[in-house]
């Protein structure tokens, strides 16, 4: 009897092993890259802030260079809205790469991103920078940036 338990044990493992996902991480990586440039071209446009804002999870956080942390959509929303209303605000964004972890629920992406802005003028200027999102897989199996990290790129060297 007592070396039914081993074997029986062995075979309850052995199906629990077989029984778990692989996430195929190439595919998850190419799959977030184009979330990330489908976001990038929604944003670009300027037209919907509601479309902008349905890529952020309901307790995402943006941080950026100078300015408080937002945290959760309506903040958020109310910043996509006012700089759509501003004159001469432009947004556009590159991806780069993109890291999807072993599990497959959370990835993050990096790229380059430009702010055209007016300074305070009222003359447009353009802030080159690079960024860091953090996404999470939903339930629904969409992906929603989390945390969404922007800085500048340092000034040109003087020659």
């Amino acid at each position: 009897m007592s070396s039914r338990v081993p074997l029986a044990f062995c075979l309850v493992l052995s199906l629990a092993a077989s029984c778990r996902t692989s996430v195929d991480t190439a595919k998850g990586r190419q799959a977030l890259l184009e979330r990330d440039r489908e976001w990038a071209r929604i944003s670009s446009a300027g037209k919907s802030a509601d479309s902008v804002l349905a890529f952020w999870t309901e307790d995402a956080r943006v941080v950026m260079p100078g300015q408080a942390t937002l945290q959760g959509k309506a903040p958020i929303g109310q910043m996509v809205t006012s700089s759509f209303r501003t004159p001469g605000f432009h947004v556009r964004w590159t991806p780069e790469t993109a890291v999807v972890s072993e599990g497959g629920d959370l990835g993050y992406t990096t790229g380059t991103n430009e702010f055209t802005v007016p300074d305070s003028t009222g003359k447009t200027t353009k802030i080159a920078g690079r960024y860091i999102t953090v996404w999470r897989k939903g339930t629904d199996g969409t992906w929603r940036c989390v945390e969404d990290y922007s800085t500048p790129l340092p000034p040109p060297a003087t020659k």
